[in-house]
């Protein structure tokens, strides 16, 4: 900035996010609107060397004055240095303005002396303890999920609530009690609602309609032909919904776009199938992307994105303190991010055991003698890659089965399963019901078959016993 430049900024005059001082003899005024100023979302600029009236006549500048500006500064906590920053600008030659470059601070609330201040238009005032205590939780991850909201118990998914308590009593976490109790007694005990409102982690975990959940309940979906984005053929989606929601979503999008080895051995009637990634890392990976992602960021989401050569999975969110990227590879402590979430997750048998996930799925690729899994953290983003043994082939198709007339369909669990083991290959009727995992009757797998060539989706090639079904839209 230049006099010029400053000249005009001192004709607006002072205001939300400018302040003026006649010198550093009211430095400690002038902090205090410093820290008003960090815990803002506009940031401002106090200027030493103004009067009251908008009168430029500077200051003259020496060592002590910059000392005394650094022990100020030293008062502020959290610690806020890199979000000031200092110009002099010269009025002649002796005085110089001061100008202190002050942006939004990333871990609101500040103090200034030990005292919050927040700034009320031209004035700097003490901020309010539930002003305070709000602005902690909401910058703080770990307190954010259990701040509340106006959410309806109404509002959230009561079926998706009930599986997860099936589950929860089915594997003995829950008392079979816990099946005939009322959605807001479950919610109370799952510690979803306080004081009579739901937390932000119910509204994360259950919200019913997409317009309901919170703009960062989202989910990106990414199939590359290369190596990087630049010049691949792409096909990219983003689902939202709740977090359940979005895992599904996310484990069928998996599932659809890798390759699986499949066939039936002569003495079982059952197929075998070997994934290009273990089932069981691809859920712990994209369950732990979930349930540790930083949820206060409004524009974070979920990031899975497959390459020729390797698979992405990340989440805004970066390690906790105490964990670094070579704990992941041994034994560590389990330090939860979204407890609320984390605990709800475990219930519904997505989460098996706390602080062995990575482990697991080092060992789960050792196993399936897969290159190991890759973690790395960029800034407050965390990220496992895994790299494939085999490149996938380049052609893009969207993961989505597509009927006749250009629409998604709506497809049962078991028609999506059907028609996942025929895009694998083509199969007889007789043949299919024996790779099922849960035994269907002759006319029941009739009449998924007719759904799916109704849809478009698969046809029948061949007569009589050499007849067999296979898909007409293959994926890529």
């Amino acid at each position: 900035m230049n006099l010029t430049l400053l000249k005009a900024l001192v004709k607006k005059g002072e205001s939300e996010t400018l302040e003026f001082k006649q010198s550093t003899s009211s430095l400690s005024g002038a902090m205090r609107t410093v820290c008003a100023f960090l815990n803002s979302e506009l940031g401002g600029k106090v200027l030493f060397g103004v009067t009251d009236r908008g009168v430029i006549t500077g200051q003259e500048v020496t060592d002590k004055t910059l000392k005394e500006l650094a022990v100020e500064f030293a008062k502020l906590e959290p610690s806020a240095r890199e979000h000031i920053k200092i110009e002099h600008i010269k009025v002649n030659d002796k005085n110089q303005v001061i100008v202190l470059n002050v942006s939004s601070g990333k871990n609101a609330p500040y103090t200034y002396d030990a005292r919050p201040y927040v700034r009320q238009q031209s004035t700097t005032t003490v901020m309010r303890k539930d002003e305070y205590i709000y602005l902690h939780n909401l910058n703080n991850p770990a307190q954010w999920e259990s701040l509340t909201n106006d959410m309806k118990i109404d509002d959230l998914d009561h079926k998706r609530i009930r599986e997860v308590i099936d589950i929860a009593v089915g594997d003995k976490k829950l008392p079979i009690a816990a099946k005939r109790e009322s959605i807001p007694w479950i919610l109370e005990k799952l510690r979803l609602i306080v004081d009579g409102k739901l937390t932000n982690a119910a509204k994360v975990l259950f919200a019913k309609n997409e317009s309901k959940a919170f703009w960062q309940s989202y989910l990106q979906l990414g199939r590359f032909s290369g190596t990087t984005k630049i010049g691949s053929m792409h096909d990219i989606k983003e689902v939202r919904g709740n977090a359940f929601d979005l895992f599904d979503k996310a484990i069928d999008f998996l599932h659809w776009s890798l390759p699986v080895a499949a066939y039936i051995p002569q003495d079982s009637p059952k197929r075998v199938e070997t994934p290009t990634i273990p089932y069981k890392v691809l859920r712990e990976a994209v369950c732990n992307a979930l349930i540790h992602r930083d949820y206060s960021h409004r524009g974070s989401s979920v990031q899975i994105a497959i390459y020729s050569d390797r698979v992405e999975i990340s989440n805004f969110g970066a390690l906790p303190k105490g964990i670094s990227l070579k704990d992941l590879a041994k034994q560590h402590r389990s330090i939860l991010r979204n407890p609320l979430i984390a605990d709800t997750f475990f219930l519904s048998g997505n989460v098996e055991k706390w602080g062995r996930g990575t482990l697991d799925m080092i060992e789960e690729c050792k196993q399936a003698s897969n290159p190991l899994p890759i973690y790395e953290e960029q800034g407050d983003n965390f990220s496992v890659t895994f790299p494939l043994k085999e490149p996938l082939r380049t052609t893009i198709s969207s993961y989505e089965p597509v009927d006749k007339d250009g629409m998604i369909p709506h497809l049962s669990k078991r028609q999506e399963k059907i028609l996942r083991i025929l895009s694998e290959g083509e199969l007889s009727r007789t043949k299919l019901m024996k790779t099922m995992a849960t035994r269907i009757a002759p006319r029941t797998m009739q009449a998924e078959l007719a759904k799916l060539e109704e849809f478009g989706l698969i046809e029948l090639v061949g007569e009589g016993r050499s007849a067999v079904w296979h898909v007409v839209n293959n994926r890529a």
